[in-house]
């Protein structure tokens, strides 16, 4: 509250649907701050019972019944990058701009400040928008990482924070498949994103996803698809050795399971627009 009053950013405190509350209310968008001291479902704290594991996909479904975009704050998010949704934007179209291919590092340089994962690696094709020679909005794409029945994933679209790019997102992506064949896969994150986008690029949602596991303490945020993968022993350098349970050894060592709203795989067929 204090940062969106730093802003001037107008909101409604409390704001009701059906039997829940929302934190937050700011034009369409919802906001639920999800603290994991009172929001995990390992113990719960100070009396209180663990948060459910479909808890905030639930309130994520009944915000957009109502057709609100819900967004969740977690302790491990930049909360300035929150803010940055609801700055006042210069609205410029995408035909004032011009596109350019961009380096790996300009693209990671540009996510790291605006975009709420932050820069990866295996981005393959990356294209720039550049308005007055500042760039303004970025779109990349590489080979599908986690389904192999597509041949392209894209992997970030991210606009700056001062900007609001009308015709950015579907100029960035028309010139990719004007240049490149085959099907086109990407995954939409629901505690931070509508999936309009998406729509309006020609994609069609064939998956809406369940809650998936995070685990958390002190500043401390793993995946546990990173801690099914590699295993307690490789991320923090111990032996407990075979047969151990690694989500034990997470609650043994005070993480926290925190479970999300889930995400939505959309996609793109060659000659779907």
């Amino acid at each position: 509250e204090e940062l969106l009053k730093s802003y001037n950013i107008d909101f409604e405190r409390e704001f009701p649907l059906e039997d829940k509350s929302f934190d937050f209310k700011i034009g369409n968008t919802l906001i639920e701050i999800d603290p994991s001291a009172t929001h995990n479902s390992t113990w719960g704290v100070h009396g209180k019972e663990p948060t459910p594991r479909r808890y905030h996909w639930n309130k994520t479904q009944l915000a957009l019944k109502y057709g609100y975009r819900c967004i969740h704050v977690w302790d491990w998010d930049d909360k300035e990058k929150v803010i940055y949704q609801f700055l006042s934007k210069q609205t410029i179209g995408a035909r004032q701009c011009e596109l350019r291919e961009i380096s790996e590092e300009e693209i990671n340089t540009f996510l790291n400040k605006y975009h709420f994962q932050n820069g990866c690696k295996r981005q393959q094709y990356r294209y720039g928008l550049y308005y007055k020679d500042e760039l303004v909005q970025v779109m990349s794409f590489g080979a599908s990482r986690y389904d192999k029945n597509y041949d392209w994933e894209l992997v970030r679209l991210c606009t700056h924070k001062d900007y609001k790019v009308v015709g950015g997102a579907e100029r960035l992506f028309k010139h990719f498949v004007k240049k490149h064949s085959g099907s086109i896969v990407s995954y939409c994150d629901n505690g931070k994103f509508d999936g309009e986008v998406y729509k309006r690029l020609g994609f069609e949602m064939v998956k809406y996803g369940q809650p998936a596991k995070h685990w958390y303490k002190n500043g401390v945020h793993i995946l546990n698809s990173l801690l099914v993968q590699r295993g307690y022993d490789q991320l923090f350098g111990t032996s407990y050795g075979k047969g151990t349970s690694n989500d034990e050894l997470m609650k043994q060592n005070k993480f926290v399971e925190i479970y999300d709203s889930g995400q939505t795989k959309w996609v793109w067929e060659f000659g779907s627009r």
